[in-house]
């Protein structure tokens, strides 16, 4: 079974690789609930998923990383970025509450 990082600033998080398409799926769900009413205050989240989407098909397993730097430049994109994980926490099966509550650790440690 292949894992793939979560990294931000000095904090990384492993995430399985069979679960990864399912959570940035779910995460998609909840930006694309939200960019059509504030596309300025979500659409650079949209262009992150599309890039991590991107990595997630075109790499192998074991290097789908998701680097989290790039796109939270500043506390207002991260704090925009933690309440779509929240979004997504409270709508996540049990099988992928804890993969999407790695990306949270990440920000957090």
């Amino acid at each position: 079974m292949a894992y793939s990082a979560i990294r931000y600033q000095k904090n990384t998080c492993y995430i399985q690789d069979s679960l990864l398409g399912e959570v940035l799926k779910s995460i998609f769900i909840e930006v694309d609930n939200k960019v059509s009413s504030s596309s300025d205050k979500y659409g650079w989240l949209m262009q992150a998923l599309n890039r991590w989407w991107g990595d997630f098909e075109d790499f192998p397993p074991g290097l789908k990383d998701i680097e989290l730097d790039e796109w939270l430049v500043d506390a207002e994109k991260r704090s925009v970025f933690e309440e779509i994980l929240i979004l997504s926490l409270e709508k996540a099966d049990e099988k992928i509450f804890a993969e999407i509550l790695k990306f949270k650790t990440v920000l957090t440690a």
